[in-house]
């Protein structure tokens, strides 16, 4: 579960610096990492009022804003068995111990969202119903 978590990570930074409007043919696709994750039932919920959560296909173009579909590619990778949602993902200030707490608002989220983070790097929103064990993935930082 850590080279997922790892992986999913390495996504989660690549959505806060995309500018979006990708889509899922778009040449730049350097790598396609097959996650299989299985997640809870209900799996993307609705969404709420942000739009975190809302389901999204890849190159769907269904995010709107910031957001950004998990299922789309960034930055020349792409995700596969992951759930296609819409969430926010924001790279943490210079020296942040917890970017969740001291790099965005609390509402950064809005309700039924959690905000995980990568590390110390960024902090990205997760529909509760999606949370995997109901907690965020748990990422560990290795040496190459």
């Amino acid at each position: 579960m850590r080279g997922v978590a790892w992986m999913l990570g390495l996504f989660v930074v690549a959505s806060a610096c995309s500018n979006g409007g990708g889509r899922a043919g778009d040449a730049g696709t350097d790598a396609v990492f097959d996650l299989g994750l299985e997640v809870p039932p209900g799996c993307p919920p609705a969404g709420n009022e942000k739009g975190v959560g809302m389901a999204c296909t890849p190159g769907g173009r269904q995010c709107t804003g910031n957001l950004r579909c998990t299922c789309d590619p960034q930055l020349g990778g792409l995700l596969i068995g992951v759930p296609c949602f819409c969430t926010l993902a924001q790279f943490a200030q210079n020296g942040s111990k917890a970017p969740c707490t001291d790099s965005v608002p609390a509402s950064f989220c809005g309700s039924s969202a959690t905000c995980c983070e990568y590390l110390t790097t960024a902090a990205y929103c997760v529909p509760n119903i999606c949370l995997i064990g109901g907690a965020c993935l748990e990422f560990v930082s290795t040496p190459p």
